[in-house]
């Protein structure tokens, strides 16, 4: 039988009986959202066969493209910071409600909620997966959008992939 453990935190704390590579992902996760960089969230990922998806991506991109993803994202959305509010793991998935922040297109502080849901080879993201409502980053990063538009705006993900590895 498979434990699954729930932990409420500001940063991460963990239970008996969490191993160490799950240890090690949400501590280098925690200080990415500290003080978020390229390099950081590149290094979250098996280099080999490490994937993501976040909301409106139409395919999964390859570690090797998530430096870029990530410095194009950090352009458009100064100042991004998130901090883990909780956090559940069972059998090398680990899922992340964090609490984001960040001043899309240089405006005013947004606030925001995302879901990652992370499966690891080791203590590296084999498939990770964001869950989130990203029209409110949209509407301020391209105004001109109306709801319909900015909700319809890429092809929706295809939900909880998590493999056959």
């Amino acid at each position: 039988m498979a434990r699954a453990w729930l932990v409420t935190v500001s940063a991460p704390k963990y239970g008996d009986g969490v191993n160490a590579d799950v240890k090690s992902f949400l501590a280098r996760f925690a200080d990415f959202g500290d003080a978020p960089d390229p390099d950081k969230y590149e290094d979250l990922f098996d280099p080999a066969e490490g994937t993501v998806l976040h909301p409106g991506m139409a395919a999964p991109l390859h570690r090797d493209q998530v430096r870029a993803y990530m410095s194009t994202y950090l352009a458009g959305v100064p100042e991004f910071r998130f901090e883990i509010a909780h956090w559940a793991e069972c059998d090398g998935t680990v899922f992340v409600e964090a609490r984001n922040s960040g001043r899309p297109g240089g405006g005013d502080v947004l606030d925001w909620g995302t879901v990652y849901c992370v499966t690891l080879r080791g203590d590296r993201v084999l498939r990770g997966r964001a869950y989130g409502d990203r029209v409110p980053l949209l509407a301020r990063l391209v105004p001109e959008l109306t709801l319909a538009q900015a909700a319809a705006l890429g092809t929706p993900a295809p939900g909880l992939d998590v493999g056959t590895d």
